[in-house]
This record gives C-alpha cells, sequence and structure tokens, in this order.
C-alpha cells in the first residue's frame, strides 16, 4: 500500500503534504460529462453483453496483469465479436474488479488540467447501524489501492493522494460543487478525521461546497449510496423504492424524505424519480439505480424479474433521448451491479455545456433569455457558426439563435417571444476547433428541454440565476457565527440526516448564532427571499 492505515490524522498528514491538493478552485466531474470510454478489470465481473456494448461507440480500458491475461481477454473477446479496435490494455495487479469504488476520481484544476483524485482504498468495513468498523487487512486491496497511480503514468496526468476514503460506489457528484454519500462514508473516515475535519477537507481539496449526507440504506452491509439512489443530471435524482413490508422500506423512505430538502446548482428543488425495485430472491431486490451512464447511453441491470421492463421504462420517460440498454446478468447483486464493476475515463479535452433551464411554466415577455457556461478544456476556441440555440414551437420545424460571448466561458441568446399557450423546445449545440462538438441536453435532438408560454402574472415574481444571499463566518465553528443574509429573509437549518433543525428569520441582513447548541457535524444553510433561494455549508467542530 502507499502507506500503513493509521490512526492519527497528523501522521497521515505528514506522509501526504499539502502540496499534493490540486490547484484550487477544483471542480469532480460528474458522471454523464463527456468521456472517453470505460475502465473495467480482467478476469471480468461483468458480462460479456456488457463489454460488447461498451466498446461499441467508446473506448474500453481493460486492467491485465500480465502477457497472458491480456492474450486470454483478447481472445474472449473476439470469439464474442468485440470490437478490438476500440480496446486498450493497461498492465496492472489487481485484487477485485470493483473498478468503482478504487478507480479514478477525476478533478480538473483551477487550471483547467484534467488529473486523478487518489483517495485510500483498503476493502469494505461491515457497517452495523455505521457504529462498527472491521477490516480485512489479510485481502489484497493494497493492489487495487497502487491503481490510480499507474492510471496516471498511463493518461500523463497527474495523481492527487487524497487523505481519506471515498469509496466510490458511495459517492456521487454533480461536478458543480455538490456531493452525496450515505453516513457510512463519515463512519469509514473515522479512523482518520472527525465528521467535520472529513468535511472540511472535502471543501479544501474538492470545492465540496455542499455535501449532502443521507442515512444508511440498510442496517448491515455495505451502505453505498449508489444503491438507494443516482444523480440522472444536474436537476434529477433516481430513487429506490421497495415494498412497505421489505425492511429496507423505512430507511429507503427516510433517504427519499432527506433528498426532497435538497436544492439543486441552480436553486431548486430536485426532481424525484422513483424507481420500483423487485425481488429477485427473499429480501434481496433488484439494483436498479446501480447503472451506469456512459455519454449518451445508459446500462441498467436486470435480474430477470417482473419489474425489470418498469424500470427500463423509469428511465427512458426520466433520460428521454438517451439510449436506455438493459444488461441480464445472473451475477449482479442487491448490493453490488453494474455501476460497481465499471469506471468512466473522462475526457481531458472535454467540451462541456451547463445551463439552467427556464422553468416548466415561463412568463410571456420579449424574449426569452438562454444563458449558458460552454467550456472548452481543450483550449480550442468555439466555432461560432456551430455554436448556438435551436428551438421550435409546438413540435414544428427547428430554428436557430445565436449565443454571444458575454465574458470568458458565459454565453447569452435568446428564444424570440411567442404567444401565451405555446409550448417552447430548446436545446443548445456547441463546436470548438478541437473538432468536438457537443449538445444540452447530451442527447439533442432526441432530448430537449421545454417550457410553456404562460402570462406573465401567472408566474408572479421571475427567477433569474440563482443568487449567493447566504455566508457563514467564521467556518467552520466552536461557538458564534455570524450569518449574513439579505434583509428579511427566512433561514432553515438542516442537520446531516436532512431534517430542519432550525427556523430563523434575518430582519436586518445579519444574525448571530449560537452553534454550541448543535451537534457536532454539518449543516445546510437554506436561506429564502420571495422565490430565490441559496444554500451554504455550515460545519460545527467541538
Amino acid at each position: 500500500m502507499r502507506y500503513l492505515l493509521v490512526s492519527s490524522a497528523v501522521l497521515l498528514l505528514t506522509i501526504i503534504p499539502a502540496s499534493a491538493q490540486p490547484l484550487q478552485p477544483a471542480r469532480l466531474c460528474a458522471e454523464w460529462e463527456p468521456s472517453l470510454g470505460t475502465l473495467i478489470r480482467w478476469p471480468l465481473g461483468i458480462p460479456l453483453d456488457l463489454v460488447v456494448e461498451l466498446a461499441l461507440q467508446d473506448s474500453l480500458y481493460v486492467l491485465v496483469e500480465n502477457p497472458s491475461q491480456q492474450s486470454q481477454a483478447l481472445s474472449t473477446f473476439q470469439s464474442a465479436g468485440v470490437n478490438i479496435s476500440q480496446c486498450r490494455f493497461i498492465t496492472a495487479d489487481t485484487w477485485s474488479h470493483w473498478t468503482r469504488d478504487w478507480g479514478p476520481h477525476w478533478i480538473f484544476d483551477g487550471q483547467g488540467e484534467l488529473g486523478i483524485l487518489d483517495p485510500v482504498f483498503d476493502g469494505y468495513p461491515w457497517i452495523p447501524g455505521g457504529a462498527y468498523r472491521e477490516y480485512s487487512l489479510s485481502k489484497g486491496y493494497e493492489e487495487d489501492d497502487l491503481i490510480n497511480s499507474i492510471l496516471a503514468q498511463e493518461f500523463a496526468c497527474s495523481l492527487y493522494s487524497f487523505p481519506a476514503y471515498l469509496t466510490g460506489g458511495n459517492f456521487m457528484t454533480d461536478g458543480h460543487g455538490l456531493g452525496y454519500s450515505t453516513r457510512a462514508m463519515l463512519t469509514e473516515n473515522e479512523v482518520f478525521w472527525t465528521h467535520g475535519e472529513f468535511l472540511q477537507l472535502s471543501s479544501d481539496w474538492m470545492t465540496l461546497d455542499n455535501y449532502f449526507i443521507t442515512v444508511n440504506p440498510e442496517e448491515y452491509g455495505i451502505q453505498h449510496i449508489d444503491c438507494a439512489a443516482k444523480l440522472l443530471n444536474e436537476e434529477t435524482i433516481l430513487v429506490k423504492q421497495v415494498d412497505p413490508s421489505h425492511p429496507e422500506y423505512a430507511r429507503l423512505e427516510a433517504i427519499n424524505d432527506q433528498l426532497t430538502t435538497a436544492i439543486s446548482c441552480y436553486g431548486r428543488e430536485y426532481d424525484i424519480v422513483r424507481i420500483q425495485c423487485g425481488s429477485y430472491s427473499g429480501t434481496d431486490v433488484a439494483a436498479y439505480t446501480n447503472s451506469y451512464i456512459l455519454n449518451t447511453r445508459v446500462f441498467v441491470p436486470l435480474f430477470g424479474i417482473a419489474t425489470d421492463d418498469a424500470a427500463l421504462a423509469t428511465y427512458a420517460q426520466a433520460m428521454p433521448g438517451y439510449e436506455i440498454i438493459g444488461i441480464p446478468y445472473s451475477e449482479w447483486y442487491y448490493y453490488d451491479a453494474l455501476h460497481c464493476r465499471t469506471r468512466e475515463i473522462m475526457d481531458p479535452g472535454m467540451l462541456l455545456i451547463w445551463h439552467r433551464p427556464l422553468d416548466d411554466e415561463t412568463g410571456q415577455a420579449d424574449s426569452f433569455p438562454i444563458e449558458a457556461e460552454i467550456m472548452a478544456y481543450s483550449g480550442a476556441g468555439l466555432l461560432p457558426d456551430e455554436t448556438g440555440i435551436a428551438w421550435r414551437v409546438n413540435a414544428g420545424s427547428w430554428n436557430t439563435s445565436a449565443l454571444s460571448f458575454t465574458e470568458e466561458d458565459s454565453l447569452a441568446g435568446y428564444i424570440p417571444q411567442q404567444p401565451v399557450g405555446s409550448v417552447v423546445d430548446y436545446y443548445i449545440f456547441a463546436a470548438d476547433s478541437s473538432g468536438r462538438t457537443e449538445t444540452l441536453p447530451r442527447s439533442a435532438p432526441e432530448g430537449y428541454f421545454t417550457f410553456e408560454v404562460v402570462p406573465p402574472s401567472s408566474t408572479g415574481e421571475e427567477i433569474s440565476e440563482p443568487i449567493t444571499m447566504i455566508s457563514v463566518s467564521p467556518n467552520p465553528a466552536a461557538d458564534l457565527v455570524l450569518l449574513r443574509t439579505a434583509p428579511e429573509t427566512a433561514i432553515t437549518i438542516y442537520g446531516m440526516d436532512g431534517r430542519a433543525v432550525d427556523e430563523l428569520l434575518s430582519q436586518t441582513g445579519e444574525l448571530q448564532l449560537n452553534t454550541s447548541e448543535y451537534a457536532t457535524g454539518c449543516y445546510t444553510v437554506l436561506a429564502r427571499t420571495g422565490k430565490s433561494i441559496s444554500t451554504c455549508r455550515m460545519i460545527v467542530i467541538d
């Protein structure tokens, strides 16, 4: 291993210097962003049907331990009809096939260079009730723990040795500085850090200004969030649903309730989509949330049960325009399925589009402004004639409008005025001189954003881009903090379990809070003025 497992955070930091962290502000990549392909391991932990699909349109990166294994994999792939020209073999010793858990977290540093965030990996603790930890130190997970250093050499990128656990199956991010894990992530890191210290570390290294922690989805087990919930995009979360008689029912409903309090990076409540997970053996239920998004295709594990077809239909409705591909396999489990055994390899020169979609009902105006951030990480310039807005009215023919720069990476354009009652569909498209093209939604034109034009009075006060209107200082805090807001702002403070612990009103714009009355941990502070919403994180320490 890179270093011995120790209980002292001070000792750990003497081994991993502060200079090892990426230049800030860093940005973790979301799973759905443009990627080159997928990392898997030989011997396989996935069916050959999935291997064929993964190599059909994108690159497939296969970890093998020696030339003999590579020869075996190559022969097997050729017999199965895998597109060998898309395969790239990487020599490295591995212990397990869970590339999701020990593989790379992709992160852009403050200068836009892609690197690998490399957490500690030491297998899987069993956590009954989130209170007990047992390591299998006799296993060979030290081989898996070294893989990211080999991948950094293979892809000629920086490696950042993150001094904590960040097991991939129990972490998801939206790419905008929001992270999600179950409470098991905090428990797993107690050998190194207090809860507050780990959350502060996540902010310092990964610019995770909001880290949402849910309850554990089961009483005893691996407790990973990808077997309970999945971010499908910046504003949609898929949440597992089971029958009321199932032993996990109450916990999953608690996770659902928690996520209804979360606010997306665009200042709105998430669209929560429930997916019914039927039983394939006793109380073991299908892990449909344990799916994998690869560019414009989504791979969903199937269990050969009655709810399989409905699960695929749920994905198709939630992700219009994406190709939804069901992968049946007898070796998928409720705690370990397709997502766990695959890991995306991000495009270091990706063309990335960000945009806050217009509200479903938008008041009539002279025009409908469209603002976007378009980042060409290749360093190549955008092609103006191939960058813009495509829009149509009432499912008619597509029209286009231009997007123009307002500042670096920020562009603006508009859709012309339309009559009340019109239904407008639109998407954003871009191209740069590196040869990359991109759309948002990525599944466009089959997938698109939609809004209905309504009378201006029916929408009330219009909301533009969300503004930051809440700050906490000092942060972390041990006693008194000062909350700064707009005047007449309602403030709700949520604990790590997602439940409100305090409700306040800032009349003047400044409010003093005594955090000694709060338990140690991370809190989400939500401020609301009219229809404007903003959130920030508050860490309370001893």
